[in-house]
């Protein structure tokens, strides 16, 4: 007898070895993963050969001093691939897709050493926990981003160029499925399909063959976060998947000249809770915390820049198109540049104790899970983010002051008060001082290798995708026409 699966499920489910839910015509196992569904018929049938054994067994008897002979002739079945391949086609699909997380994890902490150390241990779950768990229905879309990423960190490690090209032809797979899972209603928003985008986006930074498409490319990330909404992002993995982008976000938005919408009202409010959350968490990090603060202020700061472009560059006798009157962004602008002056001194406070011998374990408490080795990284590429976002509004504030002393006769009382912070400089010279002083100075270009002399005082600094990430996005930001500072 020929054996026969007994499950009713279709030939993909079987072969996979998935319970199938017998939808038909297509399972919803095959649909999700955006498969063609070969049916439910079954290509081995039932054969009862016991009354051919019992005819045929006096013959057997005579002719069993043959069979020895017959058994070593016989010819062997011909057929491409290992055992393996024979037996089981898909074990050396899985082996291959487990070699290459294995491979995607260490290029992770290649590229990415700071970022993280620095969120890796206070989230659910990070990348190198959810590459190396088993997954059984992985959308296409994000099997062919782990190998193309992959594949580009062997081909780059070992310069090969050919595995280069290879990896290019995985990232057009992959990008063609998750254009698929992107335009089906039922999987647009699955923490899956933003994990193959922010993938791919990664693919793009570290290949480089087009320099800024990762930025073009990182409005797809914006759309499909707020289709997801903040509550998808509150635990689990999707607080990893709005960390691992959100550097991003705020970069492609000062590029774009647009705002950045982490400064909505419901997300800001988001954020500030997931702040506190950590407060209260066993995880939790005073220094990410810290960090986690100035970014709600910095992701603001595009739409202070497109803000204050739009109320200078009104014709005098129309009302500016700003959706904030001029004394209320004034007010605003002020109060976030007044918040990351604090933070800003407790950083430095705390990181000032940093190498000394401490009896408590206080200094223990306020790194948290960070491990200690990368804390030089994450805070200096922090500081100097936080330091970049201080000089950009203060220019802003200066700019709207200025306006105002112009236009506005009666607003005195008002910016005597706003100017009453003293906030200190970032800066003898302001990096932004170029803004505001023509209309093509308002436009930004992003160099990866911007500012390394000015901001970094030592020769070891984490690579240019590094530093982007841990300086909230704008380590590489600068006005267009400045001249790279190294």
């Amino acid at each position: 007898m020929v054996g026969v699966p007994r499950s009713k499920g279709c030939q993909t489910c079987l072969q996979r070895r998935v319970k199938c839910d017998l939808t038909h015509p297509e399972c919803l196992q095959c649909s999700r993963r955006l498969m063609k569904c070969p049916g439910f018929e079954k290509r081995w049938k039932f054969c009862n050969q016991t009354s051919g054994l019992i005819e045929n067994k006096p013959r057997a008897r005579s002719t069993r001093h043959a069979r020895p002979t017959q058994l070593r002739s016989a010819p062997v079945a011909s057929s491409n691939g290992t055992i393996d391949e024979r037996v089981e086609p898909n074990l050396v699909v899985r082996a291959f897709d487990l070699q290459g997380k294995e491979i995607f994890c260490s290029f992770l902490l290649a590229s990415f050493p700071a970022q993280f150390a620095s969120c890796g241990g206070r989230v659910d779950v990070n990348w190198i926990d959810y590459a190396r768990q088993p997954v059984l229905d992985a959308p296409q879309a994000l099997t062919w981003a782990f190998r193309s990423i992959a594949t580009l960190h062997m081909g780059l490690t070992y310069h090969d160029p050919e595995k280069i090209t290879s990896s290019r032809h995985m990232y057009s797979q992959s990008l063609k499925y998750l254009s698929d899972l992107v335009s089906h209603p039922r999987y647009q928003r699955g923490a899956e399909t933003l994990a193959a985008a922010i993938l791919l986006n990664i693919y793009e930074m570290r290949d480089g063959i087009s320099p800024l498409s990762w930025l073009a490319h990182a409005q797809g990330l914006a759309t499909i976060i707020q289709l997801r909404g903040p509550e998808a992002h509150r635990t689990g993995f999707g607080t990893t998947l709005l960390k691992s982008c959100r550097s991003i976000l705020v970069s492609e938005a000062f590029i774009r000249g647009g705002r950045c919408f982490l400064d909505k009202p419901e997300w800001q409010t988001f954020l500030r809770e997931v702040v506190e959350s950590e407060t209260k968490s066993s995880r939790g990090s005073k220094l990410g915390i810290l960090v986690d603060r100035a970014f709600i202020e910095v992701s603001c700061c595009p739409r202070w820049l497109m803000e204050t472009r739009m109320l200078l560059e009104a014709p005098l006798d129309t009302a500016p198109s700003t959706s904030i009157p001029p004394l209320e962004l004034l007010r605003r602008m002020t109060q976030s540049r007044d918040t990351l002056s604090i933070i800003q001194q407790q950083l430095e406070i705390a990181l000032s104790r940093q190498g000394t011998p401490v009896i408590d374990t206080s200094w223990e408490d306020f790194i948290g899970p960070i491990a200690f080795n990368f804390i030089g990284a994450f805070a200096q590429s922090a500081m100097n983010g936080i330091r970049l976002a201080i000089a950009l509004l203060d220019h802003l504030v200066g700019l709207v002051r200025a306006h105002l002393l112009l236009y506005e006769d009666n607003s005195g009382d008002c910016l005597s008060s706003s100017s009453a912070s003293g906030s200190p400089r970032s800066f003898i010279v302001n990096p932004w001082s170029d803004l505001g002083s023509h209309s093509a100075a308002w436009q930004l270009d992003f160099d990866p290798d911007y500012g390394l002399g000015l901001f970094y005082m030592t020769r070891e600094t984490a690579g240019w995708m590094d530093r982007m990430m841990m300086s909230m996005g704008l380590l590489g930001v600068r006005p267009r026409g400045t001249l790279p500072t190294y």
